[in-house]
């Protein structure tokens, strides 16, 4: 991959992302009062902004020749997967714990709380006995995470169903950060979990183009669907969570 391609795959993304983090903030200055659950949301999407750029090290080096941090190539940080894998298991340890805050059957709460920690405990394991955390994704961690998510989603979506809250939908900001989440983790992770078995060396290189493209648009398309639901929410007087 040329710089010229890799620039046009990745500035979209961080764009969208600043934006995002950005159209959180002033959402959170113009409603009132707080909710943690906002909050925190608001404060992910600035952890993935400084994840992205701590990130953007690995393409800088390779691209200056390693002229730029020569002292990584041929070590296990020459590859920012390591850094990657770290994000993903914060990620949908996140998701999980913010959509089942909505729910309140107390027994699902401690239910998915236990299985995020057990998530994380077998992942970190993982990582810790194979060598994937420093060389590839692990697809333990993308297809346990993206069910994780998915249920606690759909339990996010009964809850909805059970209260009046579906009447204000329009207004409801979880109700948008949910599809945009729901949406991006079943399309991205099939196709997470196919690249492993396909790559340039190989000759499959209309794969490794869709793969590119379904991150660039499914990503695009999340924080897009953020950024949609802080504004349209930012016009009530009073937070709706």
């Amino acid at each position: 991959m040329e710089i010229s391609d890799f620039l046009r795959f990745i500035f979209p993304i961080v764009f969208v992302e600043i934006l995002a983090a950005l159209a959180g903030t002033y959402y959170l200055k113009v409603t009132r009062p707080w909710f943690k659950s906002a909050k925190y949301f608001v404060l992910f999407l600035w952890i993935t902004v400084f994840v992205e750029f701590v990130g953007s090290y690995a393409p800088a080096a390779y691209f200056s020749g390693y002229q730029f941090l020569p002292f990584i190539k041929g070590t296990n940080f020459e590859n920012n997967f390591w850094w990657y894998n770290l994000y993903s298991l914060l990620g949908y340890s996140f998701f999980v714990l913010y959509f089942i805050s909505f729910v309140k059957n107390t027994v699902l709460k401690n239910v998915f709380t236990f299985l995020v920690a057990l998530f994380v405990i077998l992942s970190l394991g993982l990582y810790i006995y194979t060598d994937s955390f420093f060389k590839s994704t692990s697809q333990f961690v993308s297809i346990v995470g993206t069910l994780l998510v998915f249920f606690s989603v759909a339990l996010f979506y009964f809850e909805l169903l059970r209260s009046d809250l579906l009447l204000q939908l329009k207004r409801f900001l979880p109700f948008y950060l949910s599809v945009g989440v729901l949406v991006f983790h079943l399309c991205v992770t099939p196709i997470e979990i196919f690249s492993q078995y396909f790559n340039l060396e190989g000759g499959n290189d209309l794969f490794v183009k869709l793969h590119v493209n379904v991150l660039l648009y499914a990503n695009i398309f999340m924080y897009s669907t953020f950024i949609l639901g802080f504004i349209v929410c930012s016009r009530k007087k009073k937070s709706s969570y």
